[in-house]
């Protein structure tokens, strides 16, 4: 009884997340005005895959981040359209995912580097404005559609009770992920996998490794 309400939870909670965001995605993607895109802020939600190699009985649950990026703008285009084209960039990301096990659940943290490529995008932009406040120019779009492909470094940190005698845990790691990034407006959809590059146990053949698809949104 105390497993079947626990997949019970499990199921009702992903179907209450999947709601949500998909709510918030028709709101986002629709909205009529926003500005200063490939300088974004926001957050997502989403799940993931995976766990820790050669640990069976894992399954990843949740996932969710706070993200920053930092976009460079092709300014050839600039000056022959006025219009504003992020091309390439880094993006920050502080990430959390949840993984359950016969054992006990697994919190993983991280915090990874991309490098984000633009491979295509499409913008309306319906104005410029000078903040004389800031000295710069706030440009404000009725349309964004993007594609980035990117890749990068991430430290992580483990969080479990899960353990493996007589190895020893090593919770910090080092790992790659790398992913796409689609943009609609202010919303969107990240599609990764990544893996620590060093065991968490150590020693042994331990690393944590997934995927995930991810919903965010720029406020």
């Amino acid at each position: 009884m105390k497993n079947h309400n626990l997949k019970f939870s499990r199921l009702f909670s992903k179907r209450a997340l999947i709601i949500s965001v998909f709510y918030l995605s028709i709101i986002l993607s629709s909205q009529t005005v926003f500005s200063q895109i490939g300088k974004s802020t926001g957050l997502e939600l989403g799940f993931c895959a995976g766990g820790i190699t050669n640990i069976p009985g894992q399954n990843g649950l949740f996932t969710g981040a706070i993200f920053k990026e930092f976009m460079k703008y092709n300014k050839k285009k600039v000056n022959k359209t006025g219009v504003l084209t992020p091309t390439y960039g880094l993006e920050l990301k502080l990430n959390w995912s949840y993984y359950s096990d016969v054992a006990g659940g697994m919190n993983v943290f991280t915090i990874p580097a991309t490098f984000k490529f633009n491979l295509g995008s499409k913008m309306d932009e319906q104005s410029v404005v000078y903040n004389e406040k800031t000295n710069t120019k706030v440009h404000t779009y009725t349309k964004f559609r993007a594609i980035y492909l990117y890749t990068g470094p991430e430290l992580g940190y483990i969080s479990t009770i899960v353990t493996k005698d007589p190895n020893k845990k090593s919770p910090v790691f080092g790992g790659v992920i790398g992913g796409i990034q689609i943009w609609f407006n202010r919303f969107k959809i990240d599609i990764y996998a990544h893996r620590s590059l060093t065991s968490v146990f150590t020693p042994g053949n331990y690393y944590v490794q997934g995927e995930a698809i991810a919903f965010g949104f720029a406020f």
